[in-house]
């Protein structure tokens, strides 16, 4: 079964997007840790995206351009959850991974979503399109 959706790239449509995990998990009886890991992995995705690729600062792109298109697929043993956007090319998983801190004084705000979403899904892959990018996730359930 195919679920889709479409968001604007701004912060307040991350409710959208949970909303739509939720009605699928609830939909195909999905466990609550493969509803938290899916969050998880589209919360910093999309938070990426908006922060990063839609940013005033680093995109002349016209605001209504400026989406994020959502597909899960689900197969017998497991989901499949596709995120692109139209935003300059990025793989996130060639970044440098933040080192993990040694103790809370050490420890800076941000930089451990990669490692996350690598954590919490068995597979992820990036790729580029035309006009921006594509991340598959992959989850067992």
């Amino acid at each position: 079964m195919t679920n889709k959706i479409t968001v604007q790239g701004k912060l307040e449509k991350l409710l959208d997007i949970h909303q739509w995990l939720e009605s699928i998990a609830l939909q195909d009886d999905l466990p609550t840790s493969s509803l938290y890991a899916m969050k998880l992995c589209c919360e910093e995705s999309f938070m990426n995206i908006v922060m990063h690729s839609y940013d005033s600062k680093n995109t002349s792109m016209n605001e209504v351009d400026q989406i994020i298109f959502l597909q899960m697929d689900r197969f017998p043993n497991n989901l499949q959850l596709l995120i692109e956007d139209n935003g300059p090319l990025f793989n996130p998983l060639e970044k440098k991974e933040t080192d993990q801190p040694k103790d809370l004084m050490d420890a800076q705000i941000g930089g451990l979503g990669i490692s996350l979403m690598k954590t919490f899904c068995n597979n992820i892959r990036y790729e580029p399109k035309n006009s921006g990018n594509r991340l598959i996730f992959q989850f067992s359930i």
